[in-house]
């Protein structure tokens, strides 16, 4: 997915980047040194989301340029990039989604290190995400995963989120952190943090303070 989509302002001052979605003023961009992942991220989002500044599909772009990519969702009509990679994809592919049946659960979390997988994250709020799953047909037949966190999100920057629920992100980092790859989940980690300290400066028209 291309960045055709204008992000929208943070504050007036300034206008948002089109990659990070920060103020101008705050962007982190050439702070950041990409990684690449073993594990694929395939990040499907609607406009709605793409265009909010606190989207973290689109930091996970930035930070994993090579093993993410970011697919827009329609009502109308379905992804068919997405539906293409799922078809041709020689590893196993699974969609992150609250799922009733524990003991695949259990499995996928735990079997992971050694293979070669692809996680689908849906990108938006828990409303929004219900409501992309229940309108595609094509993620019913992929097999589930859920994660279930023992501590809070760190995500701050949007309110009403349910407790124990994580961001897309944060998401990614469990799952970077379940399948062994420790030290990409901890260079996400440290540029989420990183983020979210740019966010809260940009909303206030001043950089960070050190």
């Amino acid at each position: 997915m291309d960045n055709a989509f204008k992000v929208k302002q943070i504050t007036k001052l300034y206008d948002s980047c089109n990659q990070c979605g920060l103020p101008t003023l705050t962007c982190i961009c050439n702070m950041v040194t990409p990684i690449n992942s073993r594990a694929k991220f395939w990040v499907l989002t609607s406009e709605r989301e793409f265009s909010r500044p606190s989207s973290t599909g689109r930091l996970l772009k930035l930070i994993n340029p090579l093993s993410t990519e970011i697919f827009l969702w329609e009502r109308t009509k379905p992804s068919q990039k997405l539906i293409e990679m799922m078809t041709n994809f020689k590893g196993n592919t699974y969609l992150l989604f609250p799922s009733e049946n524990e003991d695949f659960e259990s499995k996928s979390l735990s079997n992971l290190q050694e293979e070669t997988n692809a996680f689908i994250l849906i990108d938006g709020t828990w409303k929004e995400a219900r409501k992309i799953f229940r309108k595609c047909d094509y993620l019913k037949s992929i097999p589930q995963i859920s994660i279930k966190p023992d501590y809070e999100s760190e995500f701050t920057l949007r309110r009403g989120r349910l407790q124990k629920t994580l961001c897309t992100i944060e998401a990614a980092m469990e799952i970077l952190k379940s399948t062994g790859e420790t030290e990409q989940q901890r260079i996400v980690e440290q540029y989420f943090n990183l983020f979210l300290k740019h966010y809260k400066a940009g909303a206030n028209s001043h950089l960070p303070k050190d």
